[in-house]
């Protein structure tokens, strides 16, 4: 019968499967013992996903010689594929027992480790393969690959470059590679990557979505909708590139139609919390905030600590009035906006403290500060002692009310005096019972230092009735809810009778050159060069007829200052805003315009103008 196998084998050879399959059955038919047409058979079985019968039938070939390490190696390969991998591992250490320098056997028993997560196993395994064969391209890529499950990236990209030197153009190194890249914080250098692991292999859906997630990480966010919808028309039902496309949305601050890609991607897997979560938060962008909730509990049971679900949550929450819940569960910032860290003194939780100092710290922007020194005098008659750590551009402002308050201010940075217990200036409302209809109300509760009043005496520029502030970005960061263009502000400037008076200190260049330019700049006057601290803003707004802002530490301040005020907010505006009032219990008086729906400035920059033409 030996040509019959000879015959099988050589139809094996040439990818006839039916035809070999047909004569190995015939050789055993004839003689069950025949070794090696059990062992190709197998192999043949393997090929075709039979793995069970493979494996059944490169036993009896095993069995039958016990020496031979290649039989050993395909009995591996057949387990593995079945998901055995600690007896897949055990049959390539026998060959290796048996043939120590089979290369294949190091690279498959290093796929294997690999497989259940032992990189440093696998690490081994792929260099003893390649001390055997060394321009062995899949052994220098897998050897990368196991280099950077284990951290090692900078080694990794050499294993990387080396495959590349070996065989140019090989897209599962070039994508390797880039993983490494963004595993550097070198996003920059990984994006060629990716893209030329895509020029290779254009439907190579993992190079697709790492380089959609790169674009999106990196802020290209209109760039990584168009990678991820590549990605979903190679593999529609991905959840996590229909997650991806959600939180690119959202980015680019379309939440509308991020919803019904991020409600997909649960859809598809439930147990997906980031994805619960990014559903949440689209969910708040569109000021929806019960449905916020709900996708913000269900993160939450997937993954209970989750800080940025906790966090969605309060906001929401404190959006809606319950202060109840959102005010402890607002404590979650601590988990995820840096923080001045005390560890040495204990929390008050607004318990009498007659006999013992308390230090607050102020905390997140001079905004809030400026809106949540409103509760010191609250503290400091439950304390024998109170210090006061704030931003140092406040200090001068806030002196004099601390001094009235009894409280020690000091700025950060400063050694601070002994004390006994420490809070959060932003815990406060928590640490005081505060509810929504008890927030303290009262202003003004800040007032210009003398000093600073005559400093700007007649120092404001232009003949008009009327002199008003304006703030249209803020400090920390511009974003499409925290900022709106400038040329937004037209309808403003085109009004008569009123000389505008710009109070954010960090003009652009672009800005300042479009105000000089501007038709009406006669009645536009920048003191940005002139401003050195929020007492100096503070002597200006108490001399104005009223401010417009956006929600910056301006409208902060003339809301303390009890300045008119117009407030232009975005459509889901801060939680301290609530929902749907045109006033707020902050500031009695200020008036608050919001978007009517995302993005819409022009709308309330005319409701603004509208009113002041009126007025």
């Amino acid at each position: 019968m030996q040509p019959v196998f000879d015959r099988a084998f050589a139809a094996h050879r040439d990818g006839r499967l039916d035809d070999a399959e047909r004569d190995y059955r015939a050789t055993l038919e004839h003689n069950p013992s025949h070794v090696d047409a059990l062992h190709l058979l197998g192999v043949l079985r393997h090929q075709q996903g039979q793995h069970e019968e493979a494996v059944a039938l490169v036993r009896r070939a095993v069995n039958l010689r016990p020496e031979d390490a290649a039989l050993q190696l395909n009995l591996g390969n057949a387990l593995k594929a079945l998901g055995q991998i600690d007896a897949a591992i055990e049959q390539f250490r026998n060959a290796l027992t048996l043939a120590p320098t089979f290369p294949m056997a190091h690279y498959n028993l290093g796929n294997a480790y690999a497989s259940v997560g032992r990189h440093e196993d696998a690490a081994d395994a792929f260099e003893r393969s390649l001390r055997l064969q060394p321009d062995d391209v899949s052994s220098h890529n897998n050897l990368g690959n196991a280099l950077h499950a284990l951290g090692r990236h900078e080694e990794a990209i050499t294993s990387f470059r080396r495959t590349l030197e070996l065989r140019p153009g090989h897209a599962g190194a070039l994508n390797n590679m880039g993983m490494s890249l963004n595993a550097l914080d070198r996003p920059h250098e990984a994006v060629p990557c990716f893209e030329a692991a895509l020029a290779a292999e254009p439907r190579f859906v993992a190079a697709h979505f790492n380089l959609a997630n790169t674009f999106d990480a990196t802020g290209r966010h209109a760039e990584a909708v168009a990678s991820f919808e590549a990605v979903l028309r190679l593999q529609p039902n991905l959840p996590p590139a229909i997650y991806g496309m959600g939180n690119a949305l959202a980015a680019l601050g379309r939440p509308g139609q991020a919803q019904p890609y991020l409600e997909r991607a649960v859809g598809l897997d439930p147990q997906f919390a980031l994805a619960w979560l990014a559903l949440g938060a689209v969910h708040q962008a569109l000021g929806a905030h019960t449905a916020a909730v709900r996708a913000l509990d269900q993160a939450l049971r997937l993954s209970p600590d989750l800080a940025s679900a906790h966090m969605n949550r309060a906001l929401a929450w404190l959006a809606m009035r319950d202060f109840a819940r959102g005010l402890p569960e607002y404590e979650w910032r601590s988990q995820i906006v840096a923080q001045p860290v005390i560890e040495t003194l204990p929390r008050w939780h607004g318990e009498p403290i007659e006999q013992r100092t308390l230090l607050v710290h102020a905390e997140q922007g001079l905004g809030d500060t400026l809106q949540f020194v409103r509760f010191m005098p609250l503290v400091a008659q439950r304390a024998a002692r109170v210090v006061l750590e704030v931003q140092p551009p406040l200090l001068p402002l806030l002196a004099p009310a601390a001094q009235a308050w009894r409280v020690t201010l000091i700025a950060q940075g400063q050694p601070r005096p002994a004390a006994d217990l420490q809070i959060p200036l932003l815990s406060l409302p928590l640490a005081l019972g505060t509810s929504y209809d008890t927030i303290p109300g009262h202003t003004p509760y800040l007032s210009v230092p003398p000093a600073y009043g005559r400093k700007w005496r007649g120092s404001l520029g232009g003949q008009a009735k009327r002199k008003i502030g304006l703030a249209w970005s803020g400090r920390i960061q511009r974003n499409e809810t925290r900022s709106m263009p400038l040329a937004a502000l037209d309808p403003l400037f085109a009004l008569d009778g009123i000389d505008w008076i710009v109070l954010q200190p960090d003009l652009s260049d672009e800005e300042r050159a479009a105000l000089d330019a501007h038709p009406r700049a006669g009645s536009i006057h920048r003191l940005d060069r002139r401003i050195g601290d929020f007492a100096d803003t503070a002597a200006i707004v108490a001399r104005l007829d009223a401010v417009v802002s956006i929600d910056t530490s301006i409208a902060h301040l003339a809301g303390a200052l009890r300045k008119p005020l117009w407030l232009m907010l975005p459509f889901a505006a801060d939680w301290r805003w609530f929902d749907g009032d045109t006033r707020s219990p902050w500031y009695p008086g200020a008036t608050l315009v919001r978007q009517p729906r995302p993005g819409a400035w022009d709308e309330v920059v005319d409701v603004v103008a509208k009113e002041l033409r009126n007025g």
